[in-house]
């Protein structure tokens, strides 16, 4: 196997829509888009940029995601917690969390996934952002 160095640019505009489940969209008409730009050679680790306009929606995680808030701004609810990111901020879920994204107007992350590993009988939500990004793959 060979290791390579992957590196992107974070102003990219190529990001192909990411539909939010319409029954998780609580205010607005939140439009979500993402493109995958890496992955590890055992496919458990996947980095890439996410954008989405104004709206509130419910997100539950399906991977364990770091994000870094590139442009905009985001509330989010975990709970009776508001977590307000901005440009430089960094924040960590973990996977199966429930949350509330409140987009005042715009936000632009990156984001690195971790999946498990797959034990027999896992089976990806549909929906998630790991199973787009994989079925854009194809």
């Amino acid at each position: 196997m060979t290791l390579r160095t992957t590196a992107f640019e974070t102003s990219r505009t190529d990001l192909a829509p990411l539909p939010i489940e319409p029954s998780w969209i609580k205010a607005g008409t939140p439009v979500a888009r993402a493109v995958k730009l890496s992955e590890s050679p055992d496919s458990l680790l996947t980095a890439g940029l996410w954008d989405c306009t104004a709206g509130t929606f419910t997100w539950i995680f399906g991977t364990d995601e770091i994000v870094h808030i590139l442009e905009g701004e985001v509330r989010v609810r975990e709970g009776n917690t508001t977590h307000v990111l901005g440009p430089g901020s960094v924040a960590y879920f973990p996977r199966g969390i429930e949350t509330v994204w409140e987009v005042p107007e715009y936000v632009k992350k990156s984001f690195i996934h971790r999946s498990p590993r797959a034990r027999s009988g896992d089976v990806r939500r549909p929906g998630s952002s790991r199973a787009f990004l994989a079925s854009r793959e194809e």
